[in-house]
This record gives C-alpha cells, sequence and structure tokens, in this order.
C-alpha cells in the first residue's frame, strides 16, 4: 500500500495487534493515540522503528484534522475508543466524548483529507442482548437501540456516526465480538481470571455463570479487519467473531483455571453480579464469511495461547493487577 496507514488507537489491545500485523509485512504506520491507562507503548516495542510514528494526541480534540490532512493517508482505522463496561458504570461522559466526538471527529478529519478508505471498529455490544438467532447487521437499532451499558449505548451511537458519513466517505463498519489474547489489560474477564489462577487465587464468575459471550482470538480480528480493508464494501456493517461457539462464562472461566493448572474447583460463582448482565451476545457472520473470512481458532485454542502468554510475561502485567482489581466488588 502506498502511503502510511494511520491507525487511532494503536498502543491499546486490538489496535497494537493491528499495528504489529500490518508492520510483519512492512507497511509503515502512524498510530494516534491518547496514551491513555489502557494503552501500552510496550505492545509496539518490537516493531520496526522505521515502519512506525506515535502521535500522542486525543481523537476528540482539534489536532487531528491537521495531522490528517497533512498525511492524506491511503487508509485509516478507528480503534480508539473507551471499552471497558465496569469502567463506563462510574464515568458515563468520558465514554460518551471518547467514543461519539471523537469518531465524528475523526470521520470529519479524513472527509477533509481525502481518506481513500476507513474502517471504523464497532462492537458486537451495540446489538444489545440477543434473544434468539443471532444478529445480522441490518438488525441494529437506531440510536442507543437495545444496548445497555453506558460503553454499549456510546458504541451503539458511534456506529450510526459511522454508517451516516457513508455518502461521503468510503467507510466500512466493524461489529467484532470480543477478543482475547496476548497484552490485554488484566481488567477485561478473561485476563483477570488468567492472572488470578497464575497467582493461585480463585477465580469469581459473576451470577449464575450462564452468560454467553463468543470470544475471538485477537488474530482472527485482525485478519478480519485486514479483510475488510482489502474487499469490504463501503457504506457496509459486518461482524466478526468465531460462528458457531456458544460457551457460558463459567465454563470460559474453567477453561482458563485447566489451561493455567488449577483445577476446576478454583472457580466459584460471586455473590456480586453486574447491573443489567446481558445474558447472550450473538451475532450472524455469513456477510464476513462470503468474503472468504473465518476465524481460525476453536474458543479452546484461543483461551490456552492466551493463558500460555500471561504465564510468559508475569513481568508485564504484575504491575497493573493491583488497580485492575480495584474496579471490582466481587
Amino acid at each position: 500500500m502506498s502511503g502510511r496507514v494511520v491507525v487511532t488507537g494503536g498502543l491499546g489491545f486490538i489496535g497494537s495487534a493491528f499495528v504489529r500485523a500490518l508492520a510483519a509485512d512492512g507497511q509503515a504506520v502512524l498510530n494516534v493515540d491518547a496514551d491513555t491507562y489502557a494503552g501500552d507503548e510496550r505492545r509496539l516495542a518490537e516493531v520496526d522503528p522505521g515502519l512506525l510514528e506515535t502521535v500522542r494526541m486525543d481523537v476528540s480534540g482539534p489536532g487531528l484534522a491537521d495531522l490528517v490532512g497533512a498525511e492524506q493517508p491511503p487508509l485509516l482505522v478507528h480503534f480508539a475508543a473507551e471499552t471497558h463496561v465496569t469502567r463506563s458504570e462510574d464515568d458515563g461522559e468520558t465514554f460518551f466524548r471518547t467514543n461519539v466526538d471523537g469518531t465524528r471527529n475523526v470521520l470529519d478529519a479524513a472527509v477533509a483529507a481525502g481518506v481513500e478508505r476507513v474502517i471504523h471498529i464497532s462492537t458486537d455490544e451495540i446489538y444489545g442482548p440477543c434473544p434468539a438467532e443471532p444478529f445480522r447487521e441490518d438488525q441494529k437499532l437506531p440510536g442507543e437501540g437495545l444496548a445497555t451499558s453506558a460503553y454499549a449505548r456510546s458504541k451503539a451511537l458511534a456506529d450510526d456516526v459511522a454508517r451516516s458519513y457513508a455518502g461521503r466517505l468510503a467507510v466500512v463498519i466493524a461489529r467484532p465480538t470480543n477478543c482475547i489474547g496476548p497484552w490485554q489489560h488484566p481488567e477485561k474477564a478473561i485476563p483477570r481470571w488468567a492472572t488470578r489462577a497464575l497467582r493461585g487465587e480463585r477465580l469469581p464468575v459473576w451470577g449464575d455463570g450462564l452468560q454467553i459471550r463468543d470470544w475471538m482470538f485477537v488474530d482472527d480480528a485482525v485478519s478480519g479487519l485486514r479483510v475488510l480493508a482489502e474487499r469490504g464494501e463501503a457504506g457496509t456493517a459486518y461482524n466478526l467473531g468465531p460462528a458457531g461457539e456458544a460457551v457460558p462464562n463459567v465454563e470460559i472461566a474453567r477453561m482458563v483455571a485447566r489451561a493455567a493448572g488449577a483445577g476446576d474447583d478454583a472457580v466459584y460463582l460471586s455473590a456480586y453480579d453486574r447491573p443489567q448482565h446481558d445474558r447472550r451476545y450473538a451475532v450472524s457472520t455469513e456477510r464476513v464469511a462470503a468474503l472468504g473470512w473465518a476465524a481460525t481458532r476453536t474458543v479452546e485454542d484461543a483461551v490456552a495461547e492466551t493463558v500460555a502468554w500471561y504465564r510468559d510475561h508475569a513481568g508485564w502485567w504484575q504491575t497493573l493487577v493491583p488497580e485492575a482489581e480495584r474496579l471490582y466488588a466481587d
């Protein structure tokens, strides 16, 4: 690809995996990141510095248009977002500013700069809880719809913002399911369980543990995003996820425990449960499958590979655990 790709949020979990994949293929990247607690430059430490420049900048701030205008990239991939549901319970305003206003600012900058293609990273949570057949892309309701948490509601609005630019910009919307893998902050469920198990602690599962999420290894998500960058239809949304796998949270926790060398009895049901804890998320992936993409790892393999990485990288996550654990009431 001629010219640098602009990535927002490339110091984050999924964004950094995307940057690493591009750089591995020799693609130069300009990364724009506010460098909040969720960003970590160590995620990109092994990237060839000749292929990467990182600019510290809030995507909702005034400097973005000048930056993108000067770069005029062939592709802009917008990951930057506040993503942690528990944090959104106490600070919804920040989520709406970053996720909604930030997305609008990114897309305005892309229009002004004449960017050829934009990928907006949304989420499967924009649909709200799924009571029946997995959601198809055209079943997203307007506005906040059935989304529950401040995080999900802000992303639902941002998804609408992105689609509203379709007449002015070749924008593609990606709606991935929950991702796991290396470098994910231990405030998130599976890294939290993994780091607790590796420290010999028990693994709390909220409520009755029967909530369903589709868990996708981050490298699979990245491969799907690259397919969308190449072949996704402008103005179209695509669900990304591991089709057909539906495993309740309590069993996921047991998989983590076993991968860490603990027994099933390390997992327990907590007296605490999240307010409005959605029972099930599920999406149809037929649209992206028609482009030739499918996730390659089973959930068992994804969990095992994730836990193995955390076992080998305790020096990274140990300092993050105390603050992450303070978020929780369980």
